[in-house]
């Protein structure tokens, strides 16, 4: 189901493996793997070493109706299912499969609010954080497994990572010269109805005692300190994740 394109330098080398469309929503990451895509095929990216393998639509059944998953997130259980019961299940079997036989993963996501590139830095080893820089983003992220410790989502890359491989996930935007380093310090579910102070943007910055949202009860949530409004998402549903707050390093 996983629909996928590789190109072999015939010369040994790391196997990189290219994913996007792991939301079917996030259109950003799906157009950047498409260019690149054409440009290998045109050889205007000529591969020196290794192998590439692209797969620009993870998953192409929600991508085709403009839909985030069909009936899971997929990018919240990347892990082998003995008995997989719905279509993510299906696809989680199948992108495990293609990260095991890769030795790098970099995942290309886009977020619902505009945004600066961005890199996730879930292993904050010297080689891969190395790795994340040379991407040349605005804004290296930390922390991420710190907020969902202990909990029984697997991304991308931390399957990635827990088979011993080098990952990354980046969100696409515009490039910067410049490259701050951010830790995620808090994750804000939408526990009821409510609506954003303003019409936030990823990596505004925030003071501490902000009012950040206003809940329907009338109960305002204020910023713990100061910080940085980390994917706002306005259209969250009840018990999604709503917003983050990240600090600089």
């Amino acid at each position: 189901m996983i629909e996928t394109v590789s190109f072999d330098s015939l010369v040994p080398g790391p196997r990189l493996l290219f994913l996007g469309g792991v939301h079917g929503d996030e259109n950003p990451g799906m157009l950047a793997l498409s260019k690149i895509l054409a440009d290998l095929q045109a050889g205007k990216i000529r591969l020196l070493r290794g192998k590439v393998t692209i797969a620009a639509r993870v998953n192409a059944g929600a991508a085709k109706r403009g839909l985030h998953f069909l009936e899971e997130n997929l990018n919240r259980l990347v892990k082998r299912h003995d008995a997989p019961a719905t279509h993510e299940q299906i696809l989680a079997n199948e992108l495990v499969a293609l990260i095991d036989a890769s030795d790098a993963v970099l995942d290309l996501h886009g977020t619902p609010a505009p945004t600066r590139p961005f890199v996730f830095l879930d292993d904050e080893s010297p080689e891969n954080r190395s790795w994340a820089v040379a991407l040349g983003t605005d804004y290296l992220l930390c922390g991420w497994p710190a907020l969902y410790k202990g909990g029984v989502t697997v991304t991308t890359t931390e399957y990635a990572q827990s088979r011993g491989k080098r990952a990354l996930t980046v969100e696409v935007g515009q490039n910067d010269d410049a490259v701050s380093e951010l830790r995620l310090t808090t994750v804000v579910r939408r526990e009821r109805k409510g609506f954003f102070a303003r019409p936030w943007k990823n990596f505004d910055p925030i003071n501490e005692g902000e009012v950040l949202a206003s809940c329907s009860d009338g109960v305002d949530l204020v910023a713990p300190n100061d910080g940085f409004m980390i994917m706002p998402f306005e259209g969250a549903s009840i018990g999604e994740e709503w917003y983050y707050i990240a600090v600089k390093e």
